[in-house]
C-alpha cells in the first residue's frame, strides 16, 4: 500500500499515554515504510481545557521516542500554522461557504433539552440523537433567540436518504444511512471550530491521504466525508484501528495500566523498548527480534492489523525493555545511568560496576539498588535474607570472616577455604555468602562482585552479618 503523508493529531489537554502513542508510532511507520511524509498537527481549539505545556510535552515525548514529523509545530511545512487555534480565520470562510449554501443552520436547544429528548427516545427503544428541531426554522424565531441574548450552534445538514460508502484499510468495506445520522455540530456556541469539522477540513487541506486513528472514531467517519464532499474537498483513505485497553479489557486509565510517556521516561524505560512493544499491539510481527524504527517499519504492514482489542501487558513492556538494555553498548548504560550511579565510590569503575550488574537489570532504580546494597545500605533485613542468615548463623561468618582476613588471590579458592573452615558445601555456602556480600539471593556472579567491591567491603559485610 503507498502512502503519501499520514497523520498524528494530539488534542494538549494531558499527556500522551500509551493509547495516543501507538496510534503515533502506527501512522509513522506506515509513511516511513514508503519514505514518505508523517505529519504533527496540534487540535487545541478547546481553549479551556488545552495547554501550552502539554503542546510542548506531546513534541518532547514524539522526539524521545524517535518519531520525527517531516511537517508540523517547530519544522514546518505547507501551511502557515499546525496549531488549530491559530487557523481560526480559514474555518470561518468555510463556515461562511456553508452557511451561504445553507447547509448549516443555527439550533438554540439547549444541553439540558437534549438531555430530556435522549432520555424520550431511549425509553422508546430509539437511538439517542438531536431531532432536526431547528434545522426548518425561520428567520423570525432565529432573531427572536438572538434578541434574547441566546448564543447558537450551528449543525450541519446531514443530506437525507443517501448512503456513505468507503473501504476501510484495516475494516474493509464500510457503508452508512444518512438517515441513521444526525445533523452534528460544526461550530460552538463561542464561535470555535468542533472536531467534527476542524479536524476533517484540515486533513484535506494538509492533503493527508492515509487518516489513521482508533475505531471509537468509526461513526464519524460518515460524517466528516458528508462535510467533505458538501465542501468539494479531497477525502482521505481511513484505517480504523482496534482499541488499546487496559489490562482488564476497560478502557485504558491509571487503575489498569495507562502509563503516560512521562511516567515512562521517568521510570526508566527505553524509547527503542516501548516502539518494539507497541508495534506488536494489535499488530502482527512474527518474530521477537529487537528492531531500530526503520526495521519496525521495513515489516509494518496494515492487513496484519488485528480487528480485536488489545490489552496492555505489563510483562511484554518488561520483556522488552531487558532486550533493549542488553542491546545497550556500556558507553550507552553509563548515559542511560548516569543519575543513579552517582553515589558510586570514586574507587569503584563506573564502567566495571555496569558490566558487572548489566545483565540483572531492566531499569536504573535496580541499578542504584545494587549500588547502595554494595556500598551504602545497611545489610538487606528482608524476611527471606534474614532468614538465611539467620539459618547460617553468627559462627559462620565469623569463620568466614577469619579464613580470609589475611587475604587472598582468587575468590573461588577463598570460598574453599571458608567451606572446609565451616564444614559447609553447596548451597549451605554459597547463599550465606551471596545474602551477606549483597544483601540478595541472586544477581551476578559472585566472583566478580567481589572482585569489584574488593576485600575490605566483604569483611565489613561479614562483620555485619554475623552482628546481625
Amino acid at each position: 500500500m503507498k502512502a503519501n503523508k499520514t497523520r498524528f493529531c494530539p488534542s494538549p489537554t494531558g499527556f500522551l499515554h500509551l493509547g495516543n502513542l501507538r496510534t503515533a508510532l502506527f501512522s509513522s511507520l506506515v509513511a516511513k515504510k514508503h519514505g514518505d511524509s508523517f505529519l504533527l498537527r496540534i487540535e487545541d481549539t478547546d481553549l479551556e481545557r488545552s495547554k501550552e505545556e502539554f503542546s510542548k510535552a506531546i513534541c518532547e515525548d514524539l522526539s524521545w521516542m524517535g518519531l520525527k514529523w517531516d511537517e508540523g509545530p517547530e519544522v514546518g511545512g505547507i501551511e502557515n500554522s499546525y496549531y488549530q487555534s491559530e487557523r481560526i480565520e480559514l474555518y470561518e470562510n468555510f463556515y461562511k461557504e456553508l452557511l451561504d449554501a445553507d447547509l448549516i443552520y443555527p439550533c438554540f436547544t439547549s444541553e439540558e433539552e437534549l438531555k430530556i429528548i435522549r432520555r424520550n427516545q431511549i425509553a422508546a427503544g430509539q437511538p439517542p440523537r438531536y431531532t432536526g428541531v431547528w434545522s426548518e426554522a425561520s428567520s423570525e424565531e432565529i432573531q427572536e433567540e438572538l434578541n434574547k441574548g441566546n448564543k447558537p450552534v450551528y449543525r450541519f445538514r446531514v443530506p437525507k436518504d443517501k448512503k456513505i460508502e468507503f473501504v476501510d484499510i484495516v475494516k474493509g468495506e464500510q457503508s452508512f444511512s444518512t438517515d441513521d445520522l444526525d445533523d452534528f455540530i460544526v461550530r460552538k456556541q463561542d464561535s470555535s471550530p468542533t472536531f467534527m469539522f476542524a479536524n476533517a477540513i484540515d486533513d484535506s487541506l494538509m492533503k493527508v491521504n492515509i487518516v489513521l486513528r482508533g475505531d471509537d472514531h468509526l461513526s464519524n467517519t460518515p460524517r466528516q466525508i458528508a462535510l467533505l464532499e458538501a465542501l468539494n474537498l479531497p477525502l482521505p483513505r481511513y484505517a480504523h484501528v482496534s482499541l488499546f485497553t487496559g489490562s482488564d479489557g476497560a478502557p485504558l486509565s491509571k487503575r489498569n495500566g495507562s502509563l503516560s510517556i512521562n511516567d515512562l521516561r521517568q521510570m526508566g524505560y527505553l524509547p527503542q523498548a516501548v516502539a518494539n512493544y507497541l508495534s506488536r499491539v494489535g499488530h502482527t510481527i512474527t518474530d521477537n527480534d529487537l528492531k531500530t524504527h526503520q526495521e519496525l517499519a521495513d515489516v509494518f504492514e496494515t492487513k496484519n492489523i488485528s480487528s480485536s482489542p488489545s490489552k496492555f501487558d505489563i510483562d511484554q513492556l518488561i520483556f522488552w525493555q531487558k532486550k533493549t538494555v542488553e542491546s545497550l553498548s556500556i558507553q550507552e548504560c553509563s548515559v542511560w545511568l548516569k543519575e543513579s550511579l552517582k553515589a558510586l565510590p570514586s574507587a569503584i569503575n563506573s564502567e566495571n560496576f555496569i558490566e558487572l550488574i548489566k545483565e540483572n537489570i531492566n531499569f536504573p532504580e535496580e541499578a542504584e539498588d545494587y549500588l547502595n546494597n554494595l556500598f551504602h545500605r545497611p545489610l538487606n533485613t528482608s524476611q527471606e535474607v534474614s532468614e538465611i542468615i539467620k539459618s547460617a548463623g553468627k559462627d559462620f561468618y565469623l569463620t568466614a570472616f577469619k579464613s580470609i582476613e589475611p587475604g587472598y588471590k582468587d575468590w573461588n579458592d577463598a570460598v574453599k577455604t571458608i567451606g572446609l573452615a565451616t564444614n559447609t558445601k553447596g548451597k549451605d555456602l554459597f547463599m550465606p555468602l551471596r545474602v551477606a556480600i549483597t544483601g540478595q539471593t541472586k544477581g551476578p556472579e559472585l566472583d566478580k562482585v567481589v572482585n569489584i567491591i574488593g576485600l575490605e567491603q566483604v569483611l565489613i559485610r561479614f562483620k555485619e552479618a554475623s552482628e546481625f
